[in-house]
């Protein structure tokens, strides 16, 4: 039988977990929506569309570019987010 004390355990482990999930959810979200024109631009590069060098080079430093400014550190918890 699983005790009172077990459960708490149990309940605060998976508070952590979620509070750890909302607070690099909003990083994670930027990164997929970030990147819908870069794997676009590499389908359309491996689908045979034809792609000067020049273009190549633009979409690489939209990449680095957005790369940057994902790796960039997330602001200091303010206490706004709850769950």
């Amino acid at each position: 039988m699983v005790s009172v004390t077990e459960i708490e355990a149990g309940l605060a482990a998976a508070e952590v977990i979620v509070n750890a999930i909302v607070k690099v959810a909003p990083a994670i979200t930027q990164g997929v929506v970030s990147s819908v024109p870069y794997v676009q631009a590499i389908a359309g590069l491996i689908g045979g569309s034809n792609a000067t060098p020049a273009q190549i080079d633009a979409v690489l430093a939209q990449i680095n570019a957005a790369t940057d400014q994902f790796l960039t550190p997330l602001p200091p918890d303010d206490g706004a987010t709850t769950t």
